[in-house]
């Protein structure tokens, strides 16, 4: 982000919106190489239904083929705040639907929003680019609107 053009200016905001969408970027170019050799050494927990279709198949499920890693399809959400002393202000980026809020005289002050598909707002940008909203999910399987990763979806 140190290097964004926009930081240098000083616009803080764009700089922090453009910072993640170049680790999309980054990830497309040559991340996913990196995610899958990490997957490989640290493989998730398997969900009990997916051990035991994985035992049920007649060819097993081989968990280091590319094609049952699904890198495409693995995500994240994201907060990020970044302090600006000179200013006496705060900024806060988000991805997805992990919230940001500040206390204050015992109080909690949301400082994002959720990326979900109930808001119109986020509604009218996926259908915008070509996707839908079904049963509260994007396409009928993702059940947030934005996210570092999740890389088919985007």
């Amino acid at each position: 982000m140190l290097a964004n053009e926009e930081f240098k200016k000083g616009n803080l905001k764009e700089s922090l919106r453009q910072s993640f969408l170049e680790v999309d970027n980054k990830l497309i170019a040559s991340g996913l190489k990196e995610v899958a050799e990490m997957k490989r050494k640290n493989p998730p927990n398997k969900s009990p239904l997916l051990k035991i279709l994985t035992e049920a198949s007649p060819n097993g499920v081989n968990p280091s083929s590319d094609e049952t890693l699904a890198l495409d399809s693995i995500g994240c959400t994201a907060n990020v705040v970044l302090v600006d002393e000179a200013r006496r202000k705060i900024f806060v980026s988000n991805a997805g639907d992990s919230r940001a809020v500040m206390g204050k005289a015992g109080k909690a002050i949301p400082l994002s929003f959720d990326h979900k598909p109930e808001s119109q707002v986020e509604i009218d940008r996926i259908e915008k680019a070509g996707s839908i909203i079904t049963e509260g999910r994007v396409d009928g399987n993702l059940n947030l609107t934005r996210a570092i990763g999740d890389l088919k979806y985007k």
